[in-house]
């Protein structure tokens, strides 16, 4: 309310009125004189005019009271709390600056300082109030300057990292004493104080600054010394400590036998100097250190071997694991350690640990492989000499291979590349209706036996591609060809209990055993009838090796060409695990036209391989 003045006044002309109202005094008290009637009558209306503005203003702040300059005289706490927040955000708006010398940084009041409403709104409401004294300036005087009230400001949390990080460009950190080794002497680099600002008196001014007035000044940025926090005491301390520990040889041993020593030369090379809290500490270097130490042990070091499994006939059994023995790296360097803290018989004696195969006999053990539970053999054919040695090369790669349960088998990352420097020799692929040389024939003859055994075994078939044309020697429907970089073969194993591969040949056939745990399960499978006959016809290719605008042509077989299914059911204790089929389509192996480069080629071609 802001008619406060025009209350007092009513109060002021009321007194007025009962002073100017005729005095009728009473015969015993006329020796009492008129001047005291007049003061008494006075403080009786100065009393009833305070009494009645105290309660007038007793939900209100007093009159005059102001915050940044904003009357609040007569508000309520609620509307006064809004008039505080709304003059506070305008000043807390403005950018406060920040010099060193010429050069200034700002920010934003608001991102260093927070308006607290509530002790603001509070202090407001008591100004005024604080004595009787004070309560009868503010009511009697309604006309002078009330109260001022400074807002009650809160240092936000991330102020100080705020103003840090603004002048952080001011800052000259430290640098501590270090240790530099020169030959076998170690040498101490002085330290170097550094400054910083000093956060907690900018932030104090800067406090001040946004209550002192609607311009702010740019404020002095004030440093303090930052002391770094390894002195040259301690770095001397570092030193001297580091000079005793390669002043001298450092013998080594080995279960009694002697292995040299270690020089102070090589000592001073392998030391550091690590910081922990004020001090420095010389360390020798871990890694360092075991280079220089394995080799001398390197003759009583022993490699682990992992468990293995042994197959005779239907049986599997594991071969336990044995530890492998490697040097004692932490041993080493606490015994060179300790050697080179003593004054005298500075001997190091050096040790050897036991490290665990990474599959142990346990863990073969628990994998369940007991039995052979699939086995599928296939018929090598008419094959080269070459072909037949890259059948025995992938079956090598493949031997051993153990697939955990509920992980997958792919023929690409078990055999890897098949290039001549992995032992590879030329055979054939099929390209199109083409039997082509490529280093690695006999791959698919590999895949081909992996896919029966697994089919026969009920594993799911996660991919699967058969031949371009129908090979005769395999069963009907149930080939898979596989290229590095192109289509692959991949199952898995949802058996309870691991699978484990192994397998045998000879140059007329090739055999996959699977051992495990048998499930009870019993595969039935049935082929479809050969249909979608496609007769022979011509095809074409393009081959980027043939001379330029050549033209040659390749019998075919004239092989027809059909599409196949093959059915499984897939059954456990007589109940129905897996219903699947495969599908496979062959190409029928007519003439085959190849192209050279630069030749209108008249219908769709495939390309030929150049490696």
């Amino acid at each position: 309310m802001h008619l406060l003045p025009a209350n007092g006044l009513l109060y002021f002309h009321l007194a007025m009125s009962v002073l100017a109202a005729p005095v009728t005094r009473p015969r015993r008290l006329r020796r009492v004189g008129t001047g005291a009637l007049v003061l008494i009558a006075l403080l009786s209306v100065a009393v009833s005019v305070l009494a009645g503005r105290i309660l007038l203003h007793r939900g209100e702040t007093m009159p005059g009271v102001q915050v940044l300059g904003a009357d609040l005289g007569g508000l309520e706490p609620a509307a006064a709390a809004r008039e505080i927040r709304a003059v506070t955000a305008r000043r807390l708006g403005r950018n406060l600056t920040f010099s060193v010398g010429s050069r200034e940084r700002r920010i934003g009041a608001n991102e260093l300082f927070a308006l607290d409403r509530s002790a603001t709104t509070a202090v407001a409401f008591e100004a005024g109030r604080e004595s009787w004294g004070e309560r009868g300036r503010a009511l009697f005087s309604p006309l002078t300057q009330g109260p001022g009230v400074e807002p009650v400001l809160t240092t936000r949390p991330a102020a100080r990292k705020r103003l840090a990080d603004l002048l952080s460009g001011f800052v000259q950190p430290p640098v501590s004493a270090r240790i530099v080794m020169r030959g076998i002497q170690p040498a101490v680099i002085p330290t170097r104080e550094g400054k910083q600002p000093d956060l907690d008196a900018l932030l104090a001014t800067a406090s001040r600054t946004v209550l002192a007035g609607e311009r702010f000044s740019p404020l002095t940025v004030t440093f303090q010394p930052a002391a770094a926090p390894i002195s040259d005491a301690r770095a001397q301390l570092a030193a001297d400590e580091a000079r005793a520990m390669v002043a001298t040889p450092v013998s080594l041993t080995f279960d009694g036998r002697d292995l040299g020593a270690l020089e102070p030369s090589l000592l001073a090379s392998l030391l550091r100097f690590r910081e922990q809290g004020a001090r420095l500490v010389p360390l020798f270097d871990e890694a360092r250190l075991a280079r220089v130490l394995d080799p001398r042990i390197a003759p009583w070091k022993r490699r682990a071997v992992n468990a293995q499994f042994a197959v005779n006939g239907a049986a599997a059994s594991v071969i336990p694991a044995r530890p492998g023995l490697a040097f004692d790296v932490r041993g080493g360097l606490v015994a060179v350690t300790t050697a080179a803290h003593a004054r005298s018989d500075r001997i190091a004696s050096l040790g050897l640990v036991a490290i665990p195969a990474e599959l142990t006999t346990a863990e073969a053990e628990a994998y369940g492989i007991r039995e052979q539970i699939s086995s599928f053999t296939t018929e090598m054919g008419v094959s080269s000499s070459n072909r037949i040695h890259n059948v025995h090369l992938m079956a090598d790669y493949i031997d051993g291979t153990v697939i955990p349960p509920g992980e997958t088998f792919s023929f690409n990352r078990s055999v890897g590349p098949r290039t001549s420097e992995r032992g590879f020799l030329e055979g054939q692929m099929i390209v199109g209706s083409l039997l082509l040389p490529s280093i690695g024939g006999g791959v698919c003859q590999t895949a081909t036996t992996l896919f029966n055994n697994a089919f026969e075994l009920g594993l799911p078939i996660v991919e699967r591609h058969n031949h371009s044309f129908y090979i005769s020697h395999y069963p009907m429907g149930r080939d898979a060809t596989v290229s590095w970089g192109g289509p692959d073969f991949v199952f898995m194993n949802d058996f309870r209990h691991a699978l484990l591969i192994k397998t045998s040949y000879t140059d007329s056939t090739l055999t996959f055993g699977f051992y495990g745990t048998s499930e009870g399960r019993e595969v039935v499978s049935s082929t479809g009838s050969q249909a979608n006959w496609r007769e022979p016809k011509l095809t074409y290719a393009l081959d980027p090796a043939a001379p330029a605008g050549s033209v040659r042509t390749e019998r075919g077989s004239h092989q027809k060409g059909f599409d196949v299914t093959v059915f499984r059911k897939v059954l456990r204790d007589g109940k129905l695990l897996r219903q699947d089929s495969f599908t496979s389509g062959y190409v029928s192996v007519g003439d085959t036209q190849i192209y050279g480069p630069g030749r209108t080629i008249p219908g769709p071609y495939f390309v030929i391989p150049t490696t």
